[in-house]
């Protein structure tokens, strides 16, 4: 089963790294008020464009002074899934044998909201996006796991529980066959690993039936994938907003091999070979991700707006 998840992936140009954290401190170039845009962070976008009460704030932390709020949507009735939040990209793909996340949760209340964490993948072989695992705090104070890609492998432990107003550590492994899921430090869950695509990004998401969720200390580890050396290279595509032809520019040395582009829900809209030009005049208004992949056989992503 597929969830449509209605909010911009916003992707990045590759860079060499093996771990951060994310405390949303100033230090870190953060400000309080809305996360969207800071520091490559997006939230879900509605008809109406981008909501604009997913925030950093000074309410509570784990450390600190700041933390993200993942608030209830008023005016928006409940989903039927985890959709109300924020997605980040990572600089680069991180590789799926060798990762672990973690971060730091809160809820003052339960009998509301689910709060989800999940991670994605860009599945080339069917050329989607796919979401490789994902971790409820569910609102009756259980726990639940989705263990395969695309929300299969449900597992809901009711003998792993969580109390409002607490701070609590959630931290995946990632390894070449196994996912190994922690709380607080303590082995929780232990599922095979069944994917084979590296991971490009997380959100942090709520279903709106009530109540908010803080987060704080996301902290991402991972051996760095091959990079040949780009540690600042990047594509830059022109003019940007575009209304009819989109122009790319590739580091020094580089040619396009192949252009993908995506819609916001992830589906394939373009494929061209061999090009650096890009005709979105068909296309509607709104935000796009693109992706390149060049004959030196680097991939480099980015977003564009059609006016």
């Amino acid at each position: 089963m597929k969830k449509k998840y209605f909010f911009i992936l916003t992707m990045c140009s590759a860079m060499a790294w093996s771990q951060q954290t994310i405390s949303f401190e100033t230090s870190e170039g953060y400000a309080l008020g809305d996360l969207n845009g800071q520091n490559g962070w997006t939230v879900t976008e509605s008809s109406d464009g981008f909501i604009t009460n997913q925030v950093i704030t000074d309410e509570k932390s784990k450390d600190g002074n700041y933390s993200f709020k993942n608030a209830h949507l008023d005016g928006t009735g409940p989903q039927w899934f985890p959709i109300i939040g924020a997605e980040k990209t990572f600089p680069q793909p991180l590789d799926y044998k060798n990762t672990t996340i973690s971060y730091d949760f809160l809820a003052p209340g339960q009998g509301g909201a689910d709060y989800e964490f999940a991670v994605y993948a860009i599945n080339e072989q069917e050329e989607t996006f796919d979401i490789i695992t994902a971790v409820g705090f569910q609102n009756e104070g259980k726990m639940y796991f989705y263990t395969e890609p695309n929300f299969d492998g449900y597992v809901r432990m009711d003998d792993v529980t969580w109390q409002p107003n607490q701070w609590y550590n959630m931290e995946v492994r990632f390894t070449a066959d196994k996912l190994i899921y922690l709380l607080n430090g303590t082995q929780v869950l232990e599922a095979p690993n069944t994917s084979t695509f590296d991971l490009i990004g997380f959100t942090l998401l709520h279903n709106n039936y009530g109540g908010d969720a803080y987060y704080d200390n996301i902290k991402i580890n991972s051996q760095p994938l091959a990079v040949h050396d780009l540690t600042s290279a990047k594509i830059t595509v022109y003019p940007n907003p575009v209304e009819k032809t989109l122009h790319l520019t590739f580091p020094a040395n580089e040619k396009a091999a192949e252009i993908t582009v995506y819609n916001t829900a992830g589906q394939l809209l373009h494929k061209v070979a061999g090009a650096d030009t890009v005709d979105v005049s068909a296309f509607a208004k709104g935000m796009y991700i693109i992706i390149a992949k060049t004959d030196k056989n680097r991939s480099y992503q980015t977003k564009f707006i059609k006016k």
